[in-house]
This record gives structure tokens, C-alpha cells and sequence, in this order.
């Protein structure tokens, strides 16, 4: 029987992976007679420096020889035409240290490029965390328990995150995923011995699966996120495989447009040589995260430490944009000694929220139809749209003052559903779409002519998510 046993979860972690060949790296462990699966590690390339426990040091506990090994991180950068932030970290590889004295007079200048032009921004302000003393994060840790992760890397995963969380804010809101054939959302919660609770080995993440559902548990993840009222937000995902099961969430562009329309920051890590690279790259940098792959399982009892450590060493910048527009590299340089680092990250986030667009489009008196001859101009929006798949939208309706308030409110509403039911028509997803109806409270004319009261019956646009 144990033997039946063993071919069986044997086949089953085979069909998880992306690789389905006999030489995938799985054993047993002391000879017949085992009912664990060990997984080996991976062999790393040359010249790779695996994940070693995190510390902070300062500028003086640097070793001066290696300071050319040491690199200026960025992550969840943001532009839009009124503001911009970067959230920084110097890193050091070597000894897996995180500088915790950087000053603003470490900056030697912050350049935002576009194409050819380039400007410098003079108007900047810099915070500095240190200890954890930071505002409180949304994350949210999305756990691999798929049949190839076996039970040792399982439990490695599950005992690193509980050491972890020993190094969040009382006010981090945590949640915590794990996926197989199937994605749970086993618990979100402040209460560090609350969510400690979940991950002791006969409570949440016992045992594993089979096949692996990544889209659909990113998608767990960023309506969890959306339910938070905190602004700083994160996704940490580890697997070991690739995408094969989701039912629910079937398009990667849709989540990650999802999670850019949200602001949520997806750090990924990939252990072995079986991970789809490219997808879990793709995820993490459009979304202003980064990728790591992991090759060794001793690597993975610092991933969460890691993730932490950069969150709670690092400085951030919030800055007065001088440039506006799409596809923009933000670039900074930073000085310590006699050396300096140049971070170049690419950002997308062009819009302010809250800024409006008047459509050119008015309505008969009455009326909610939309009328032949303003087509052209939604046309033109729907453009606009399509363009920037991140940006979300409310469309408000509008009347004159004729007939009375009620009567106006509903008139107002039925416009606003009738510009929506267009773009719905013509491809845009509805999910992008609220709709409001203001009825006579917001003139933008005096309602005193005949004139006056046409342009008052008109459509405007909100921008409520980039």
C-alpha cells in the first residue's frame, strides 16, 4: 500500500509542474520504505549569491571592498500630473544587509526621463524608516502548497513566515493564501498571535495539494487588498511551479491591470529551475515589484525576512513631478564615500486621481439617449481607455433645472448608465465603471436660457483609479 502511495503522489507532483519529465528533481527519502517526498535544491548559476538572513548595518559597518557589489533598490514608484513617490532601499547581496542611515543628503539628484528629454526635480521631500517606525502596510502572503513543494519546502515556508511576523507593525494588515488545485484565503487579521496561530503545522497550511492555481489566488489576494482603507499595499508570492488550474481568474494582463488600478506592489519568488521566469517577471515589475529565484531550500527560510527587512529599512521620496506623461524612467543617483549608485525605474501611473474630463457630449430635453453626432467623441475616450488599461472611471450625470429634483436625479442617473452601456458595448470592462447622478445640484451655468440649460445637460468623468 505504501508503495501505491508513493506512485501515486509521485505522478501528481509531476503533473503540477511545468516540467513533466522523469528527471524532475524528486527522491525518496531513506529508501523504500519513506512516505515523505524530499525535492532537491536546483543548481544555481555561477556567480549567485543565495538569500542569507537579512540584517540592517550602518555606512560605517559596510566592508569598503565590497561596496561595489552593493546596488540602489526601487520599488512602488508613482507619477502622476500633481505628485510622484518612490519607496527606496540600499542593499548590499553579499551579507544580505540593508543600509539604515541614509540621509537626504545622500541624494545627489532625482531626473525624471522621457525618451530623449530629461528634467531634473528640484521640489522633493525624504522620509526615512528605520526599525519598523513606518505607516502601517496591507500585505498579503500568497503560499505555494501544490504537490511539488512537498512537505519540506511547505513547512520551511510556513515556519519562515511565522518568524516573520515578528517584524510587522501592530497596524500591518496581514492575510495569508495558500493555493493548490484550489486558492484559500485562510485569515486576515492585525492580531500577530492571531495569524502565528493559522500557520502552526496542524492548523492552516497542513499538507499540500496537487495542481496550482496562481492566477486565481492573486486574484483572492487583490480583493482582499481592496477592502483595506491603508494605502501602502502588497502581494509576496513563492512558487515552485507554473501556472496550470485557475478556473476564475483566466487572464494575467486583467490582474495585473487589476492590482496597477489598485496600487498594489507584487513581489514574486520563483524556487528551482522549473518556474515560468517570464510570468512571474512580468508580474512583479509591472506592478512596481520585483523577482527573485531561489534555488536553494535553505534560501527559503529568509524570504519572508527578507520581504520585511526592505519594508522596514528603507526611505521614500515624494516628489513634485517635472515632466508628465506615459512611459516615463524615473532616475536617481545616490552618493556614499566615494561612490555613487544610479536607480532607473520605469513608471506608469500618468493620471491624478480625482482629475476630470468633460466629454462633449449633451443631452435633449427629457432625454437619456446618446445622440449620433456625440459618438465621435466617446469614440475618442473609449481610445483613451483602451490606451491605458489601468485608469477607472466614474461617469457623471448631469440636467438642467427643469421639471422637479426627483425627477431630475433619476434623469441624471439614466445618462450616466447610458455612457457606460456605450463603452460596455464597445469593450471596456464594466469593472472600470461606476456611475453617479448629480440631477440639477451641480450646474455649470446659470440655468436662465435655453442655451444655458442644453450645456447643463452633459456627462463628465472621473478619474478614480490609475
Amino acid at each position: 500500500m505504501k508503495k501505491a502511495h508513493f506512485i501515486i503522489v509521485f505522478i501528481a507532483l509531476l503533473f503540477s509542474s511545468c516540467i513533466t519529465t522523469p528527471g524532475s528533481p524528486i527522491i525518496k527519502k531513506n529508501g523504500k520504505k519513506a512516505e515523505k517526498i524530499i525535492v532537491l535544491d536546483a543548481i544555481p548559476p555561477i556567480g549567485y549569491q543565495a538569500l542569507t538572513p537579512s540584517k540592517s548595518v550602518t555606512k560605517a559597518g559596510l566592508n569598503p571592498s565590497i561596496l561595489s557589489q552593493c546596488r540602489l533598490d526601487s520599488y512602488n514608484a508613482r507619477i502622476n500630473s500633481n505628485d510622484g513617490s518612490i519607496s527606496y532601499s540600499f542593499y548590499d547581496p553579499a551579507s544580505n544587509s540593508y543600509l539604515n542611515d541614509i540621509t537626504n543628503k545622500s541624494i545627489i539628484s532625482i531626473r525624471i526621463i522621457k525618451d530623449s528629454l530629461s528634467c531634473k526635480v528640484l521640489n522633493y521631500k525624504f522620509t526615512q524608516t528605520i526599525d519598523g517606525k513606518r505607516k502601517p502596510m496591507s500585505i498579503s502572503f500568497v503560499l505555494d502548497h501544490s504537490g511539488s513543494m512537498g512537505d519540506e519546502r511547505a513547512n520551511i515556508i510556513q515556519e519562515a513566515l511565522y518568524m516573520a511576523l515578528d517584524s510587522k507593525h501592530k497596524d500591518d494588515e496581514i492575510s495569508i493564501f495558500k493555493f493548490d488545485k484550489y486558492a484559500n484565503n485562510l485569515i486576515n487579521s492585525k492580531d500577530k498571535n492571531a495569524l502565528k496561530k493559522v500557520l502552526m503545522p496542524t492548523i492552516g497550511l497542513n499538507g499540500y495539494g496537487y495542481t496550482t492555481s496562481i492566477q486565481d489566488a492573486i486574484k483572492l489576494a487583490i480583493d482582499e487588498q481592496n477592502k483595506s482603507s491603508l494605502k501602502e499595499k502588497m502581494i509576496v508570492i513563492i512558487t515552485d511551479g507554473c501556472e496550470n488550474s485557475s478556473e476564475k481568474a483566466t487572464d494575467l494582463g486583467i490582474l495585473i491591470t487589476e492590482a496597477k488600478s489598485s496600487r498594489i506592489v507584487i513581489n514574486s519568488f520563483g524556487f528551482g529551475e522549473y518556474i515560468d521566469k517570464g510570468y512571474l517577471l512580468n508580474l512583479s515589475q509591472e506592478t512596481g515589484g520585483d523577482f527573485r529565484q531561489l534555488f536553494s531550500r535553505n534560501e527559503l527560510a529568509n524570504i519572508f525576512n527578507h520581504t520585511m527587512y526592505r519594508i522596514n529599512y528603507n526611505f521614500k521620496v515624494n516628489f513634485t513631478p517635472c515632466m508628465f506623461g506615459d512611459s516615463l524612467k524615473l532616475q536617481t543617483m545616490v552618493k556614499l564615500g566615494d561612490s555613487t549608485y544610479t536607480n532607473e525605474r520605469l513608471v506608469y501611473s500618468p493620471f491624478s486621481l480625482g482629475e476630470t474630463i468633460e466629454l462633449n457630449v449633451l443631452f435633449d430635453k427629457d432625454k437619456f439617449n446618446v445622440k449620433k453626432e456625440y459618438e465621435s467623441e466617446i469614440n475618442g475616450f473609449i481610445k483613451f481607455l483602451v490606451q491605458h488599461p489601468s485608469v477607472r472611471v466614474e461617469i457623471a450625470g448631469h440636467t438642467d433645472s427643469n421639471s422637479d429634483e426627483k425627477y431630475n436625479q433619476k434623469l441624471s442617473e439614466n445618462r450616466a448608465l447610458a455612457i457606460k452601456k456605450y463603452l460596455e458595448l464597445n469593450g471596456i470592462d464594466e469593472k472600470r465603471i461606476t456611475t453617479i447622478g448629480y440631477g440639477e445640484t451641480t450646474p455649470k451655468y446659470e440655468n436662465d436660457s435655453d442655451e444655458n440649460r442644453a450645456l447643463n445637460r452633459r456627462i463628465e468623468v472621473k478619474i478614480i483609479g490609475n
